[in-house]
């Protein structure tokens, strides 16, 4: 016999011890069951209201007064939509009669009704003549709410110089929210 043939047949009967020896090995097998439930992202208008509740606000630091207390104008804030859970969704804005120098501030409040804390992803205000109305939107300085609870945003409506007599002037604020690790910075 030579080497070669040897070392064949050497390394054959240690193949063979080695499935014999795991063949004899005793085992037992731990398992572990996973269920993940996701928690849910819900935020909604709980809360909104608008700064004429008699006479007219007028632009502050601005030429326009009513000393008078003249109650011309009218801001009404009312649910527009829900979802299918039954959470205000929409808002709709109403301001009538409105005149240079009107100034209406809507205080809105959103909850979190989710489960999962959320941050404001987004915003946006859109198109409106600039010469007829100056809107913004004031923020939280932190825009995370945790699970029940709330953040308030601050919309501001004024009538400028530029408006038209018996114009309809139509735009819409959206607001995004998203879980909170998915939204950097505020």
């Amino acid at each position: 016999m030579n080497r070669t043939q040897i070392f064949s047949l050497a390394s054959l009967a240690l193949l063979i011890a080695s499935i014999g020896a795991v063949a004899a090995m005793w085992s037992e097998t731990l398992k572990v069951n996973v269920n993940v439930n996701t928690g849910e992202v819900d935020v909604k208008w709980s809360s909104w209201s608008c700064n004429d509740n008699g006479a007219d606000p007028q632009i502050p630091n601005s030429k326009f007064s009513n000393d008078e207390g003249k109650d011309v104008a009218r801001c009404y804030v009312q649910a527009e939509k829900e979802d299918k859970e039954g959470d205000v969704i929409k808002l709709n804005v109403t301001i009538t009669n409105a005149y240079p120098g009107y100034h209406a501030v809507i205080t809105l409040v959103v909850d979190n009704v989710g489960t999962i804390p959320v941050k404001l992803y987004s915003s946006s205000i859109g198109k409106y003549p600039t010469s007829a109305l100056s809107v913004s939107l004031d923020k939280p300085t932190d825009t995370q709410i945790h699970p029940g609870g709330n953040s308030t945003y601050t919309l501001t409506v004024d009538v400028l110089q530029g408006a038209g007599e018996k114009q309809n002037y139509s735009f819409e604020v959206t607001l995004v929210f998203a879980q909170w690790n998915e939204v950097s910075g505020d």
